[in-house]
């Protein structure tokens, strides 16, 4: 039987999306804090633990296909950096990117749930 979406699945699917983006750029921002600002090593081995564990986050979609999984994720993180940036580092968005972070994500759950036929 084809896969088809319910409420369950839908706010698991999104739910993995923001866990998933939360370690990817929490772990990204550990390293980057440690390398280039400073912050003591143990950030750098934090942050990469958290990025390992990332790596699994998104086999748990219901999504079916990896090459999909992977590119709505790109919206999230795309949207998601955007808010880690301001809430952790104080970069103001500018017009540019709440336009663009906005239409990645609207692009990328448009991909997510266009009906499809199997």
């Amino acid at each position: 039987k084809a896969f088809q979406w319910t409420v369950g699945s839908v706010a698991l699917s999104l739910f993995l999306f923001v866990i998933a983006g939360l370690a990817e750029i929490g772990g990204g921002w550990m390293v980057w804090k440690a390398v280039r600002e400073g912050k003591p090593k143990y950030w750098a081995v934090i942050g990469s633990v958290i990025l390992i564990s990332y790596g699994f986050i998104p086999t748990l979609q219901p999504v079916e296909d990896f090459g999909r999984a992977y590119a709505v994720y790109g919206g999230f993180f795309i949207f998601m950096s955007l808010i880690w940036g301001r809430v952790f580092d104080g970069m103001v968005p500018d017009m540019g990117d709440i336009i663009g972070g906005c239409l990645s994500l609207v692009g990328v759950l448009l991909m997510l749930f266009w009906p499809r036929k199997k």
